[in-house]
C-alpha cells in the first residue's frame, strides 16, 4: 500500500503573529508547516526541499512576496504558491505570469482552506483532501 502524502506548506510573513496564526491554522487542517520571516529566509528553506505549497505575504521589508514566487518558480514550477496581500496594488498580471493564487486580506479561514486545497490539487497533483483531517465514520447503528 503506498504511503500517504502529507503536504508541507512554507508560511512566509514578516509579522510574527500572522505567521504563527497561519501556521497553527494549517496545522489544524493536517498540513505540515515551516515558517520564514523574510523572502531570503523563505528561499533558503525552500531550497532544502520537501514543500508542496508556499503561502507568502506580498508586502515585507526587503524583497517582497514576488521574489519568493519567482524563486519558487525558478526552482520547482510544480510547487503551489498563494500570495496574500492587503495592498491595493494590482497583482493580477504577476499572478498570471508566476502562476500564483492571489488572496486579499482580510482572509476568511474557509476561503483560505479552499485555496490551499485547490493549489495543492491543481499545481502539484496532491489530492485536495490529503493532509486534511477527515470526519470519523458514522456511528449510527444499522437499521433492523
Amino acid at each position: 500500500m503506498p504511503e500517504a502524502i502529507h503536504p508541507r506548506v512554507l508560511v512566509v510573513d514578516d509579522e510574527p503573529h500572522v505567521r504563527e496564526l497561519l501556521r497553527d491554522l494549517l496545522h489544524s487542517w493536517g498540513y505540515g508547516t515551516e515558517t520564514a520571516a523574510s523572502s531570503a529566509e523563505a528561499l533558503r528553506r525552500f531550497e532544502r526541499g520537501g514543500f508542496h505549497l508556499v503561502l507568502t505575504d506580498f508586502l515585507m521589508p526587503g524583497p517582497n512576496g514576488l521574489a519568493v514566487a519567482e524563486g519558487v518558480r525558478a526552482s520547482d514550477p510544480a510547487v503551489g504558491v498563494i500570495m496574500l496581500t492587503g495592498s491595493p496594488d494590482d497583482l493580477e498580471g504577476e499572478s498570471e505570469r508566476l502562476r500564483f493564487t492571489l488572496m486579499r486580506k482580510p482572509l476568511h479561514p474557509d476561503a483560505l482552506r479552499a485555496a490551499v486545497r485547490q493549489a495543492l490539487e491543481t499545481l502539484t497533483g496532491v489530492p485536495a483532501g490529503a493532509g486534511a483531517p477527515t470526519a470519523p465514520p458514522s456511528r449510527t447503528p444499522p437499521r433492523p
